[in-house]
């Protein structure tokens, strides 16, 4: 019996050790083929990651223009507004020139105007009636006095008058000019308007198509994170700002801290403001903060401050980017390899890797 049961368990034991599954290595040929794979997935994201990027500098750089054309259109309503006021000012002078001359001929006695009135006839009685030569002459040279006197009020009105219509058709012609600049800066903004539209269309399906290749890149997520902490632990430790009217040294931990108040705020073509902000709108708002005056663009900040080579960036610095040395796009440098800026249309306030392929410069306006 015993001898039975120790059989059973060998062979039983065997059994479990014959039927073990057993898996066999891959071959070359699967890891090479795997690897290829693997490689033709890469490449696809990435192209179409870049497919995405060249859409969005498309959106940005139309951004960019549509920024350009509304500080135009907002300058010629200045313009427009002072052309008018100039012509108010025009017709009140030649108004008021009129009514100066009008009360110059009414000095004349009631006869002297009179006789203005009724022609040459009155001259010639006032001569008529003088009593003796001596009163003769001083008759004719009364007539004479009050002929040219007449003669240069009326030539001074006249001079005037003309003097202030030339001068209020050329404020009306630079009105009419600036009227069809504005018209034309409309005209602009629509057709900018319906190619983002189109962009906006394109961007969606880009998003669409890098979401089905991948998820949130790791390392960029991991690197944002890491960012967002230090931004956090410069804000804890950093003092708040209080503006100063004498030149000041603003430390870059106190740009980031305060720029970084506007993350989330939405982005909006020409806003300067929390309520929303373009891209040169947002660092120019966070730099007043701090008594530094930047110009309004992209193309003014791009001069604003001086130059620093890529690797003296630091924290605080402005960087830039776009195609042949143009600025379409800028933010604040927040170190960590990222940068906070206000992106598109359609976006929000945000820190993105400072790393793209269309990076201009970078320029350094702190005190």
């Amino acid at each position: 019996m015993k001898r039975t049961s120790r059989y059973i368990a060998i062979m039983l034991t065997l059994n479990v050790i014959v039927y073990k599954p057993v898996f066999a290595a891959p071959s070359s040929n699967q890891i090479q083929s795997e690897r290829e794979q693997l490689q033709a997935d890469k490449n696809e994201l990435k192209r179409a990651q870049e497919k995405r990027f060249e859409i969005e500098q498309r959106i940005e750089n139309l951004d960019n223009q549509i920024e350009e054309v509304m500080v135009q259109v907002e300058e010629n309503k200045k313009k427009i507004l002072k052309g008018n006021q100039d012509i108010k000012i025009t017709e009140k002078d030649l108004n008021e020139s009129e009514e100066n001359l009008r009360k110059e001929q009414e000095l004349f006695s009631k006869r002297m105007k009179a006789m203005y009135v009724n022609g040459i006839d009155s001259y010639i009685q006032i001569i008529l009636e003088s009593k003796g030569f001596n009163d003769f002459l001083s008759r004719v040279e009364i007539v004479k006095n009050i002929i040219e006197t007449d003669k240069k009020i009326t030539a001074n009105l006249k001079a005037k008058q003309e003097e202030l219509n030339i001068k209020r058709k050329k404020l009306s012609d630079i009105n009419n000019q600036l009227i069809a600049i504005n018209n034309e800066n409309n005209k602009k903004m629509s057709n900018l308007k319906l190619s983002k539209d189109e962009q906006n269309e394109l961007i969606k399906e880009a998003e669409r198509q890098e979401r089905s290749l991948a998820a949130e890149v790791n390392e960029s997520q991991a690197r944002l994170n890491e960012t967002l902490r230090q931004i956090q632990s410069i804000r804890n430790s950093t003092p708040k700002y209080t503006p100063s009217r004498g030149a000041v040294s603003v430390s870059s931990n106190a740009v980031v801290a305060y720029a970084s108040n506007f993350l989330g705020t939405p982005y909006k073509w020409g806003g300067t403001t929390p309520a929303g902000f373009d891209c040169s709108g947002f660092t120019q708002y966070v730099y007043r903060h701090f008594g530094i005056n930047l110009g309004r663009t992209t193309y003014n900040q791009i001069n604003d401050g001086y130059s620093v080579s890529r690797d003296e960036l630091q924290p605080g610095d402005l960087v830039f980017y776009g195609k042949g040395g143009s600025p379409s796009h800028m933010g604040i440098y927040v170190g960590n390899g990222m940068y906070i800026h206000a992106p598109r249309t359609g976006d929000v306030v945000k820190i993105s890797s400072y790393s793209r392929p269309d990076y201009i410069t970078a320029r350094r306006v702190m005190k």
